[in-house]
């Protein structure tokens, strides 16, 4: 399998560094070839000018980048860049060359709504809104040079997606999953279900905590990722899945401290993931030998006094 990924608008393939390592780690066994995509204008073709049209950037895609007709792959994408995935997938949907699967987080279907018209100003207002939305690492706000090229490739990337409004969906031909922030000012959980229109083939929506680039960063998508990849046919079986749930709202906040410390004390060769539901429900999925002894482990993990919030989902009334 050939994992694509794509970045936001002003990034560069740098903020999926930690990806391959990760997703290698999380689904130990299965052939996989992480690709972090370089767009042009940033990284490692800093030299080149940036693209203002997003159908030419599709171009290079599928020119540059579609696998070879027998070879897996599926795409990722990150606010703009799942507008790239979208786009793309179609093309080579129409092809017969169709992704196994695509990922599109935090972003609006282009044929309803831009949510980079929202963005859409001078260099300063520009970087001030994006920076509002926790895009811009603390590394790239201190230093003027830093701010000078991220800010042509960020002007170009914004306008290149306010200007993409196609008339209405193209088929991917593959499933789609859908990923928003639960505190997202620009994607609302309405948009993302109008994802459901590019595909026959089965439509899922996650809702992570968070805002546009959730609480960490696109690392928050690992588990999601990670999960997908491990349900495809040919992964080792369908994962068992159980839920624990909270009453207490602060304890709700930290719930991805929680899901890490109780996964910690699951085994490892079970490959167990989280994926957040709502602040205050987690769903929990892995290769245990089956849902009981899944269920049987979580109860045990959570005897951990630190954990005393949670309780699976079902127990004690919920």
């Amino acid at each position: 399998m050939r994992l694509f990924l794509l970045p936001p608008a002003g990034a560069s393939a740098g903020v999926f560094r930690a990806w391959p390592d990760e997703l290698r780690a999380r689904t130990a066994g299965l052939p996989l070839d992480t690709v972090p995509v370089e767009l042009p204008g940033r990284g490692t073709r800093i030299a080149e000018k940036p693209l203002t049209s997003l159908p030419a950037l599709v171009d290079e895609l599928a020119r540059e980048h579609t696998p070879e007709p027998g070879v897996p792959w599926a795409v990722v994408g990150h606010s703009m860049g799942a507008l790239l995935g979208a786009a793309w997938a179609a093309r080579a949907a129409a092809d017969g060359r169709a992704p196994e699967f695509l990922v599109l987080s935090a972003s609006a279907p282009p044929w309803l709504y831009s949510t980079a018209a929202d963005l859409i100003g001078t260099d300063e207002e520009l970087w001030q809104r994006v920076d509002a939305l926790g895009g811009l690492p603390a590394v790239v706000r201190a230093s003027p040079l830093a701010r000078r090229l991220v800010g042509r490739v960020l002007q170009a990337d914004v306008t290149a997606a306010a200007r993409y409004r196609p008339a209405g969906p193209e088929p991917v031909g593959c499933p789609v999953l859908a990923v928003r922030g639960a505190e997202d000012p620009l994607v609302d959980a309405a948009l993302v279900a109008g994802w459901s229109a590019l595909t026959d083939r089965g439509f899922e929506e996650v809702e992570l905590p968070g805002g546009h680039f959730y609480r960490s960063g696109l690392d928050d998508l690992l588990p999601v990722v990670a999960g997908r990849l491990l349900a495809r046919p040919g992964a080792p079986g369908a994962p068992s899945t159980v839920r624990i749930r909270t009453d207490s709202a602060r304890d709700a906040e930290a719930a991805p401290v929680a899901a890490a410390r109780l996964l910690a004390q699951l085994p490892a060769r079970w490959r167990t993931d989280y994926r957040s539901t709502d602040g205050a429900e987690v769903e929990l999925h892995g290769y245990a030998p089956d849902e009981p002894a899944l269920r049987s482990a979580v109860a045990r993990a959570l005897g951990d006094p630190a954990l005393r919030a949670w309780r699976l989902s079902g127990d004690g009334g919920s």
